[in-house]
């Protein structure tokens, strides 16, 4: 520890002596963003110092050092200790192993953060090889039987539980499990857009498979693409497979965005429609 300086004087507010705590994060990393300060928080880190030393090490007037200091003081990350006529600098240590638990919070996976990335490459494939036919297969293991799955699918009610990705809400959704039967769909966002897709029932098994076909519309109300959607249910009463399938066709220019989304984003909507049912 660096004590040997000449004492400084008092000219540094003295520390609370309780110990360290939890410093409030905000005032913390806008105390570090200074420059100076987080200077002196590296010479610290090193080892605790006189008011004198600290000064010395980053080559600044003792008395601007002084008040960076008891900045740093107040916002939790330091403490100045009292010696009679001395003051020496520590680091708080306790508040920095608190702070990186706070910002560890933050480190932890981020399913969101697969998918937007998933979603961005769709997007840049499909910008570079725009207008083709597109056909996405995905499946899912459902723990219900067929038949409570069916109306999860087919039950506007239960539908509007789970068909919405991540960030996004259900703002109408209707749909009957009747051949030839519209379907009206809208999913809104933070800020206020809304999304319309719109189509109709082509096909019902019931319990079985049930086929559609559903695409966004523009502010016109015509499909960026033409989307048929196979659902086909098989399983025992314990558990259900959920194989669904859908064919992009004719798409316009401008649809990238819309098609790139299909796989991502059905596939949160079934891992929705699998916690649905985890959930009880």
């Amino acid at each position: 520890m660096t004590t040997g300086a000449s004492s400084p004087g008092p000219d540094a507010q003295p520390a609370d002596d309780s110990g360290g705590g939890s410093p409030d994060p905000q005032r913390a990393f806008a105390a570090m963003g200074e420059p100076t300060r987080y200077r002196i928080l590296e010479v610290l880190a090193q080892s605790a110092s006189t008011v004198g030393g600290v000064a010395e090490a980053i080559g600044a007037l003792q008395p601007q050092t002084t008040k960076h200091l008891q900045a740093l003081e107040a916002a939790g990350l330091i403490r100045v200790h009292k010696l009679g006529r001395r003051r020496v600098a520590s680091l708080d240590r306790s508040a920095f192993a608190a702070l990186a638990a706070h910002l560890g919070g933050w480190a932890g996976p981020d399913p969101d953060a697969d998918a937007l990335h998933a979603y961005e490459q769709a997007i840049a494939r499909e910008v570079g090889d725009p207008g083709r036919s597109r056909i996405v297969s995905l499946r899912a293991v459902v723990a219900a039987p067929a038949e409570a799955v069916w109306r999860a699918w087919t039950d506007p009610r239960i539908a509007g539980r789970w068909w919405a990705p991540s960030h996004f809400e259900v703002r109408e959704l209707s749909l009957a499990a009747e051949e030839g039967s519209p379907i009206r769909f809208a999913l809104g966002e933070p800020g206020g857009a809304v999304y319309r897709s719109a189509g109709r029932v082509l096909e019902v098994d019931h319990g079985r498979r049930l086929v559609f076909a559903l695409a966004p519309v523009d502010e016109a109300g015509e499909a960026l693409f033409g989307a048929v959607h196979t659902v086909e249910l098989t399983g025992t009463d314990a558990e259900t497979v959920v194989a669904l399938r859908i064919e992009a066709t004719g798409i316009r220019e401008g649809a990238a965005e819309a098609v790139a989304g299909l796989e991502p984003g059905w596939t949160q909507l079934l891992g929705a429609l699998t916690a649905y049912f985890d959930a009880g």
